[in-house]
């Protein structure tokens, strides 16, 4: 593999540490704003020129509605997405968006109104979409579809974006679990991780254990347990 890039839904304290622990950040601005373009800037000039910022379209985008506010937050994403030099625009539907005709037609509409420059366009859809639906939708649109890595197969293709969750059963992410997902991104190009932040780091060190030279001959530390969060990365209010 070239490139394994994990990292969180966000981040907490100095950026700059974060990133020297983590190669990518998943930036959701759901409910509230990004900041302005001149701390955006900032943030892109405290990590390395490696490291990948991910940026989750507003939640006004993923319900498909109608109307200029869409318009606006597209604007803004885009712009936001500019600045931070980001690596991929995020669509995450809500169970409400339905795998109706009307829905898939919009999702392929939304893809050609975003950027063509390199950035990769990923779409996680919740709810009762079938991986099958899932699959058609993405392709017509040209988005790469996000599954857990940890439980369902991945799409083929040299790039994938992943989001592995730790709650329910998958609490414990145990090294069987962690051997899974590692399989399902041997042999890709570019790998993007996002992990639930409490067992990010734990999640990271394994899949590089995995997936190092040595392939799946390298033992994975045997349990990977939640056992509470993690502490701040720094005790300075966010950057």
């Amino acid at each position: 593999m070239a490139r394994l890039l994990v990292g969180q839904p966000g981040f907490r304290g100095k950026l700059e540490k974060y990133a020297q622990r983590f190669d990518m950040v998943e930036l959701r601005p759901v409910d509230t704003s990004l900041p302005g373009p001149k701390k955006l800037a900032s943030w892109r000039s405290k990590v390395p020129p490696a490291f990948a910022f991910s940026i989750v379209l507003p939640k006004v985008v993923a319900e498909l509605a109608p109307g200029n506010a869409i318009d606006q937050a597209l604007h803004q994403t885009i712009e936001s997405a500019r600045v931070l030099q980001a690596s991929c625009i995020v669509l995450a539907t809500p169970p409400s968006v339905r795998p109706t005709a009307k829905n898939r037609d919009q999702i392929t509409a939304l893809a050609e109104r975003l950027p063509k420059n390199g950035q990769l366009l990923a779409w996680h859809a919740g709810g009762i979409w079938e991986p099958e639906d899932v699959m058609e939708t993405a392709s017509r649109g040209g988005w790469l579809p996000i599954f857990d890595a940890a439980q369902e197969p991945l799409p083929p293709g040299p790039i994938v974006y992943t989001r592995i969750h730790a709650f329910g059963q998958a609490s414990r992410l145990g090294a069987d679990r962690i051997a899974r997902a590692a399989e399902r991104l041997a042999g890709r190009r570019d790998a993007y991780v996002v992990v639930d932040a409490h067992v990010a780091a734990k999640v990271k060190s394994g899949l590089q254990a995995t997936l190092s030279e040595e392939g799946m001959r390298r033992a994975v530390p045997s349990l990977f347990r939640p056992g509470g969060p993690l502490p701040p990365l720094a005790d300075d209010e966010e950057d």
